[in-house]
């Protein structure tokens, strides 16, 4: 009998059931696609078994069976639910490890329970290679349950640079894609933080690719450690097969998605949280669908550049970027209130130092700040991340300003300075806004200098 199986084994669950194998637990894969059943077996043995019905695959699994599925999210997760569930028996598991919406994993989880099967609603993050040579993972739903598969869960997973397994429980119900769906939207906000930076590096600066990909690489040996900084590194300098070029400049610009951050976005609304950055990383992609290619290319108006424009940019590219992990914290902390989840800011923290596409040498500072304060209302109000503020906003504002001068649209980083500039700011101008409101549609308002609700008779004067 197999110690764990696997439904669907397209890339990602084949390498991960390849992954389990690897380390020593056997394993069960079906798929209701026979050529990718075919493909798994080329590597059949005793710890591992290609299945091609339901009932072979189910029934090949020891008690309790733990079952992974990794399927496009949606209706076939839950035709592939509703398949499983009539074969196994009460105390069974199933993971569902594809990036669903969380209120659909509160459905599973509660619809499930009542037939006495677990299920767990897990994030998976690193790609093809992360599935087969350690993902980051994000378990959230049944404690109980995970408790039985954490130890291949531990075995499977990428681990941080002192040797944790890039996994541990995240939380009840829909928690753990909950934070796959903000780690998504974290992603968003980095991948275009870097992009607004490259476009200053190349059109301020006037560096080549290769000057532009050794300054990544250059960045990725320090404190700006991190796997996007370092592929923008290898996307610069890879050359074309096509021309003579690089494919960088070939490639048109226009950014596809898949709907996880819009899915940030909407929950945020929901919660009244400022993910300025990250909303701003979703727009873009929609304003490059949107862009008019066949009018002429704005000119670029470079001022005097400085001479110590990178370490500028370095400093303004750190900055962002803790504004995109923060404004992620940040939701989750409020949808943790929101929905009563308890959550280890901590262990999520370090399930993403390393196997997911946000790792981050950051993360370890991220991890410590919310070791020392567990309560902590946001990343800026952590010393370290304070001092990173104070030391570097000015760095930031500096090259917000070149790139206005050049005509560069800057979404992200704006964002990430009005963030810094307005949440630490006592006097904001909504007391105007305030005034508005009850003056067209008696709203009334809250005073600064005594408690109550008030609401003023406003006149015209003539």
């Amino acid at each position: 009998m197999q110690q764990f199986g696997v439904v669907g084994l397209s890339v990602m669950g084949k390498n991960l059931a390849l992954n389990v194998k690897n380390h020593g637990y056997s394993v069960s894969g079906f798929s209701i696609d026979k050529p990718e059943v075919d493909a798994l077996a080329k590597y059949e043995g005793d710890k591992l078994k290609p299945t091609y019905t339901w009932e072979e695959f189910v029934n090949s699994l020891e008690r309790p069976r733990k079952i992974l599925v990794m399927i496009r999210a949606g209706e076939p997760v839950d035709q592939t639910l509703a398949k499983l569930e009539k074969l196994l028996d009460k105390g069974d598991i199933i993971i569902d490890g594809g990036n669903s919406n969380f209120h659909d994993t509160n459905r599973r989880v509660k619809a499930l329970k009542e037939k006495g099967i677990h299920f767990i609603g897990m994030g998976v993050s690193g790609g093809e290679e992360g599935a087969l040579n350690g993902p980051a993972l994000m378990p959230g739903g049944d404690e109980e349950a995970y408790k039985e598969v954490a130890p291949i869960l531990e075995a499977i997973a990428a681990k941080t640079p002192t040797g944790q397994a890039c996994v541990g429980y995240i939380g009840p119900e829909g928690s753990g894609h909950y934070v796959k769906m903000v780690h998504n939207g974290i992603e968003y906000g980095i991948m275009q933080i870097i992009c607004e930076i490259y476009d200053i590096m190349r059109n301020v600066g006037g560096y080549s690719n290769e000057e532009m990909s050794d300054i990544f690489a250059k960045w990725d040996q320090g404190a700006l450690q991190s796997y996007l900084v370092e592929i923008t590194s290898k996307v610069l300098k890879q050359k074309d097969t096509l021309t003579s070029d690089y494919v960088i400049d070939h490639i048109l610009n226009e950014a596809s998605y898949k709907g996880t951050g819009n899915w940030m976005l909407e929950d945020a609304i929901k919660l009244g949280v400022p993910i300025t950055v990250i909303a701003e990383a979703v727009m873009a992609r929609f304003m490059s669908k949107a862009t008019f290619r066949d009018d002429p290319e704005p000119e670029k108006l470079p001022g005097k550049v400085p001479s110590d424009l990178v370490d500028k940019l370095a400093k303004a590219l750190y900055l962002a970027m803790a504004v995109s992990y923060g404004q992620g914290f940040e939701q989750m902390t409020a949808a943790a209130k929101t929905y009563n989840w308890k959550l280890h800011y901590d262990t999520i923290a370090q399930n993403w130092e390393a196997g997911c596409i946000i790792r981050s040498a950051m993360l370890q500072d991220i991890k410590s700040a919310y070791r020392a304060n567990p309560e902590l209302q946001n990343l800026f109000k952590a010393p370290f991340f304070d001092k990173v503020k104070k030391e570097d906003i000015d760095a930031l504002r500096e090259v917000l300003k070149l790139a206005t001068d050049a005509g560069i649209p800057t979404p992200t980083l704006s964002a990430a300075l009005n963030y810094l500039e307005s949440i630490f700011n006592p006097n904001l101008p909504q007391n105007l806004l305030q005034g508005q409101r009850d003056y067209f549609g008696a709203h009334t308002y809250l005073r600064n200098d005594r408690e109550g609700v008030f609401h003023t008779e406003w006149y015209e004067e003539k």
